[in-house]
């Protein structure tokens, strides 16, 4: 994909293709399916997308291919998510592991993190570990609460349907599962939303999500707690956190905000009207936030 010799990717909303690069995978414990346009203008960093719980790569769909009008983007499947394997350990730290692979064998030179919730964890844990691979991260409203184990019974019926492999039972179980944040229009289940986050797209997230990622996360992940205040203590790079507002499911509350601003050098911009999910709502709006990001790296 040829990038865009100059500008901004916020202006190159209207010749940008729909839909991620043909899926690749890396070998290992476990496969990782990733997704690679290649390219990118000389001098700028590669930028990689790291996708949120129960997602996959197609999440990124409505900005990876705006960002590969400049950038080398590269997206993939977090384990047991998507066209990714399968494995036996979903805990924070492994997440992580995967994503210094990713670095390492694919992008191969410093980049630049972008994350949403669990993605963002392991950018940031993953930033801490390695900082010479790491240019910038971009944290989207990063749940610094994540060792705290989900509640069984809210994911119980959808968790049935994935193990189940029946359509018409996982449909059910996706149009009924409650939003982390409102909608536009303060939906509040994937049924009651059109367009991107539409139960019918949703579906083919969920589907392919291992019941064991769920029972893990029903468990908790205590040792996550350790791994995240030692990162925020580590990290070097420029960190900027875009987070929603805590009233509309935002996972960036008052007390998480200054915990993230001991990072070395971040900026914090709030969404006003939006809570968890941002670049699937308001993608321009990301784009917007973002851009002066990179453009600030570049100059440096």
């Amino acid at each position: 994909m040829a990038p865009a010799p100059s500008g901004d990717v916020a202006g190159a909303e209207l010749i940008v293709p729909k839909r991620l690069p043909r899926a690749r995978t890396l070998k290992g414990e476990p496969k990782i399916a990733h997704y690679d346009s290649g390219g990118g203008a000389p001098g700028e960093p590669p930028i990689l997308l790291l996708h949120q719980s129960l997602a996959r790569s197609e999440d990124w769909e409505n900005i990876f291919p705006r960002l590969a009008t400049r950038y080398r983007a590269i997206a993939y499947d977090a384990r047991g998510h998507g066209k990714s394997g399968r494995a036996p350990d979903y805990s924070l730290r492994a997440f992580a592991d995967d994503a210094l692979r990713i670095l390492r064998e694919i992008a191969k030179e410093p980049s630049v993190l972008i994350g949403h919730s669990l993605g963002a964890l392991a950018a940031l844990v993953a930033a801490g570990d390695a900082p010479d691979l790491v240019r910038g991260l971009v944290l989207e409203d990063p749940p610094l609460n994540y060792p705290k184990a989900w509640v069984a019974a809210e994911y119980a019926p959808l968790r049935e349907g994935i193990a189940a492999q029946d359509p018409a039972l996982l449909m059910k179980a996706v149009s009924k599962q409650r939003l982390p944040s409102p909608g536009p229009r303060g939906e509040r289940t994937y049924g009651e939303l059109r367009g991107f986050y539409a139960a019918e797209r949703v579906v083919t997230y969920f589907r392919d999500v291992d019941p064991a990622f769920i029972d893990a996360r029903a468990a908790g992940d205590e040792p996550a707690a350790a791994l995240i205040t030692d990162a925020i203590g580590k990290v070097r790079a420029p960190v900027l956190v875009l987070a929603g507002e805590p009233r509309l499911g935002g996972a960036v509350d008052d007390p998480a905000e200054w915990r993230l601003k001991k990072l070395a050098d971040v900026t914090v911009k709030r969404f006003p009207g939006s809570g968890h999910l941002l670049h699937g709502f308001r993608p321009e709006q990301f784009i917007e936030n973002i851009e002066p990001f990179l453009r600030k790296l570049r100059e440096a």
